[in-house]
């Protein structure tokens, strides 16, 4: 199978295969830096004059101008060494996880190494999609030997969307795959109808794409106030933001760049924008984590997620397992007549009768709110 240098080289024909490899870029910055040369003098209208006698946006966040022919667009450069613990997460883990559970969890083809995995976020000029909503600013972040890198590519007025969706077109199909969050909802619909509407093709249409707000749910659901990514911040990992702006103000700080070219705002926008995207790593490796480990989970709340999840996998005995974690556990009493009502089914279907029979009788006890369904259970198995 063709790696990503080989597919550029069929690209773009440029690689050098005299020098020696100990002196190349990495693969993916190398190409990157080829795909944005300057081939020819760009044709676009000239910066309006109160865009040239205001701040840049690059005095304040790190990053280069790149010439399209419809406009400048502004890359932002982050590196984030995978050696550095994020929050109580050891990032590194990443390297040590078994590729088949790509397959295993978001029923995708494994990929070859996790450096063919192309994060993305977006931020919006609107929260509710439609047409009317441009994405801009779009973040995009991979994995670059024992480096996280977010490249954020940033539009300075509405007119330059083109320019940044043909390089983002270009930049798609050096991965095998995309990782966001909620993004098969609002990111990658928003982003195809973007491309439509600039009369290109809709590529983001037949890449695969692991949604990482479904197993987060699936896992975290009973256990966590919402499946909000800062949530998982905080309740999972131990991070908290510091003069972060709150997404639902992103909109406004940008149209109100528009007006003023104040770009106060829009620094905090880039900040929250690249540590969304370096979380969903870090989410991606908590959900890898979360499906392996058999062991009782911190809160028990999470083993009965991961209970009827594997019921509904038809894995009967990481299920039962997982069950019995619950039962052992400090729990409310709803909670625990819910688990025995859900283990003593599976018992039941496995043939486990005596284990059954125990929790059916176990749940006809004055504490537990009235149920028909112990007694209907109990009935059957005494009259066979």
């Amino acid at each position: 199978m063709k790696n990503i240098r080989d597919r550029l080289n069929e690209l773009y024909s440029k690689t050098d295969r005299t020098e020696p490899e100990d002196k190349r870029d990495s693969r993916i910055r190398q190409e990157l830096g080829r795909l944005f040369q300057n081939r020819n003098k760009p044709k676009y209208f000239p910066k309006s004059r109160i865009e040239q006698n205001t701040q840049s946006i690059s005095d304040l966040v790190q990053g280069k101008w790149i010439n399209t022919h419809f406009g400048d667009i502004f890359r932002a450069e982050y590196r984030y060494d995978l050696a550095e613990p994020y929050g109580n997460l050891d990032m590194h883990e990443i390297f040590n996880m078994d590729t088949q559970l790509f397959e295993d969890i978001f029923s995708i083809d494994p990929p070859i190494s996790p450096d063919c995995l192309l994060f993305i976020d977006t931020e919006t000029t609107g929260l509710s999609g439609g047409t009317g909503t441009v994405a801009f600013l779009i973040g995009l972040g991979f994995i670059e030997k024992q480096i996280f890198t977010v490249h954020q590519y940033f539009i300075t007025q509405l007119s330059h969307e083109e320019g940044m969706l043909d390089l983002l077109r270009k930049i798609i199909p050096l991965f095998d795959s995309l990782v966001s969050y909620n993004g098969k909802s609002f990111d990658i619909p928003l982003l195809n109808s973007r491309f439509v509407l600039n009369r290109m093709p809709p590529i983001l249409e037949n890449i695969q794409h692991i949604d990482l707000l479904h197993p987060t749910r699936t896992f975290w659901k009973y256990s966590m106030e919402n499946c909000k990514l800062k949530t998982v911040e905080t309740d999972l990992l131990g991070l908290y933001r510091e003069d972060d702006i709150p997404g639902e103000m992103i909109p406004d700080a940008y149209f109100d760049y528009l007006r003023s070219r104040r770009i106060d705002k829009i620094e905090r926008i880039f900040y929250h924008n690249r540590f969304d995207i370096i979380t969903m790593l870090a989410n991606l490796i908590l959900v890898m984590k979360a499906y392996q480990s058999q062991e009782p989970e911190e809160n028990p709340l999470t083993d009965y997620a991961k209970a009827r999840m594997f019921t509904r996998k038809k894995d009967m005995d990481r299920s039962i397992a997982h069950y019995e974690h619950v039962l052992n556990s400090k729990i409310t009493v709803s909670r625990r007549q819910k688990t025995n009502l859900e283990l003593a089914l599976l018992y039941k279907k496995t043939g486990q009768w005596k284990k059954a029979q125990s929790l059916w009788e176990n749940l006809l006890e004055d504490r537990y709110p009235f149920s028909t369904e112990p007694y209907i259970e109990l009935a059957k198995y005494y009259e066979h």
